[in-house]
């Protein structure tokens, strides 16, 4: 358990890539599992269930599906079930040590609604990041590509949701 958590810190911190967590499929239900339940219960920090619940599958579908597409074109498809690992672990890593923690100080009002906005703005961009980094090593190709792929799941992401439930 502290490998899997230093290894996703680790991916958080650019330091290692999708490579280095094992092809497991047991691993990558286990994170899906864990991963959901928290988005859902930050969902429910604003949305109903739900609403909270469509929201999660609506994001890990939309990440999952791109990253096919974009494994298929590259001929890189024996990447996948690494890749997907990879970016539901950071996902369940960066939930658990940033989010939650965000989230829960602005419920308790500590956070204003301006500063939360901030500080969520600056923990999304350093996602995006990660995600860039994910691309970058499970694709072969620069930094900057795979942030335009990664600010193509976001934009994709929010088009979505805003289009299917106007959020």
């Amino acid at each position: 358990m502290q490998a899997l958590i230093r290894l996703f810190a680790n991916i958080c911190r650019f330091k290692q890539g999708p490579e280095n967590i094992p092809a497991s499929i047991s691993l990558f239900v286990a994170l899906l599992t864990g991963n959901f339940i928290i988005e859902i219960s930050l969902g429910l920090s604003v949305y109903s269930f739900g609403l909270a619940f469509f929201l999660a599958f609506l994001s890990a579908l939309t990440l999952y599906a791109l990253t096919w597409v974009w494994l298929m074109l590259f001929q890189l498809r024996d990447r996948f079930l690494q890749t997907v690992s990879a970016f539901t672990g950071v996902n369940l890593f960066t939930n658990v040590l940033c989010f939650l923690p965000v989230t829960f100080l602005w419920k308790m009002g500590i956070f204003v609604d301006n500063s939360f906005a901030l500080v969520n703005l600056v923990l999304l961009i350093w996602i995006l990041s990660i995600y860039a980094h994910i691309y970058k090593n499970a694709l072969n190709v620069s930094f900057f590509l795979g942030f335009a792929l990664s600010i193509t799941y976001f934009i994709t992401y929010s088009a979505l949701s805003n289009y299917l439930i106007g959020a």
